[in-house]
């Protein structure tokens, strides 16, 4: 479903797969899952999907869609993010 090297390569994060799988709550990291997780619901995979490939609870998945709007509109960071996420991760759908 993702490219985990790739995205951890251009985030310049290492160990990326197992630090969005883990427990932490680092906000950095918050934003990329929110990111991924709408960028996911975009290409027609279902929340339950999405919640089993990051190891967190479905609802978990819908609460990052809903505030990944508001986002989107208010922080120059989380847009830039996002746009790096979505050149990523398009040739992957």
């Amino acid at each position: 479903m993702l490219d985990y090297p790739k995205i951890a390569q251009s985030l310049n994060i290492p160990d990326l797969e197992q630090r969005l799988k883990a427990k932490s709550r680092a906000r950095r990291l918050v934003d990329v899952r929110r990111a991924l997780s709408a960028i996911l619901v975009e290409q027609g995979y279902s929340v339950r999907e999405i919640a089993a490939e990051l190891c967190r609870p479905h609802s978990t998945v819908v609460h990052f869609v809903q505030t990944h709007e508001s986002l989107v509109i208010t922080d120059t960071d989380y847009q830039h993010l996002v746009h790096q996420l979505k050149e990523i991760t398009q040739w992957q759908s």
